[in-house]
């Protein structure tokens, strides 16, 4: 819990977009000083068994820590690196911005999923923020990398700056996607802050929720159609998105963000699981039935 509350503390100190000559935007007081529900587990609950290599589970509201096990361990994290992509583009770019795709990502290998991005192609940040977060389309974190930084190599800077200004300590990116990597890698706990941190952004949440769609090209001449990864977003848990990754490394991951009937949300985070949406299902049922806001 006490982790939980420094956690509360040290995002509420950072900033929602990069440095600019206009000034840092940063958290308002509010973060502090409103009041939130402490989740209280029932004495009684026994802890469910998860085979995850790491897991973890967040209140949403507070940062508090409900459950973990190999909170810090440094582990391969696939394509939920895309949530830090998706962050930074969040923070700078205007969703109706359109992007020149440059490269020619169909002829490269290693970008696993693709949403088969075509050279020259105009399309909008938000069209590719779609295909980066709903099939983890590898050719839109490239394409978006670029279009940001100028190049994958400054946008990997990039990646670690805002890593260290949310103080994960147990991440490093040599990437955009996720694809395995030496030095590649992140911790169940480091990815739940960076997820509390995304969620604040009312399009990230937007995109995350979304199981399908169909994009196209700003002259609407090119359609991509993505097929999203999340198989528990329509089952009976209400899962409202994060992020799926699987690579031979990192096995199957997972982050979801789980609402209960009473308004409270919930991050789970798995990483290297035998069954990532049954563990997943297991840790949210057995938090919204042993635990009080």
């Amino acid at each position: 819990m006490f982790r939980g509350l420094i956690s509360l503390l040290l995002l509420a100190t950072l900033s929602t977009a990069p440095l600019s000559t206009a000034g840092e935007a940063v958290f308002s007081e509010k973060d502090l000083l409103d009041v939130q529900a402490i989740p209280v587990k029932n004495i009684n609950a026994l802890e469910p068994v998860i085979g995850a290599k790491a897991a973890l589970l967040m209140d949403l509201d507070t940062g508090i820590v409900m459950y973990e096990k190999n909170p810090d361990q440094q582990l391969p994290m696939a394509s939920l690196t895309k949530i830090m992509t998706a962050v930074l583009i969040l923070d700078s770019h205007r969703l109706d911005e359109v992007v020149t795709i440059d490269d020619d990502f169909n002829s490269m290998g290693e970008l696993g999923v693709r949403m088969w991005l075509q050279k020259y192609e105009k399309i909008t940040v938000e069209s590719l923020l779609t295909g980066l977060l709903v099939p983890s389309a590898g050719d839109a974190a490239m394409a978006l990398a670029k279009y940001h930084s100028g190049s994958v190599e400054a946008f990997m800077e990039a990646m670690n700056n805002k890593a260290r200004m949310l103080n994960l300590k147990n991440t490093n990116f040599v990437n955009p996607h996720g694809i395995d990597a030496e030095n590649h890698y992140s911790s169940a706990y480091d990815l739940a802050i960076l997820t509390k941190y995304a969620l604040r952004n009312k399009d990230f949440r937007r995109i995350v929720r979304i199981s399908g769609a169909t994009v196209t090209s700003a002259n609407g001449q090119i359609s991509h159609s993505l097929e999203g990864t999340n198989y528990l977003l329509n089952s009976y848990l209400d899962i409202r998105g994060v992020k799926t990754g699987t690579t031979d490394a990192a096995g199957e991951s997972l982050i979801n963000l789980a609402h209960n009937t009473n308004g409270k949300e919930v991050i789970v985070v798995l990483l290297n699981s035998p069954s990532r949406f049954q563990e997943s299902k297991s840790i949210i049922d057995w938090a919204f039935r042993n635990f009080l806001w």
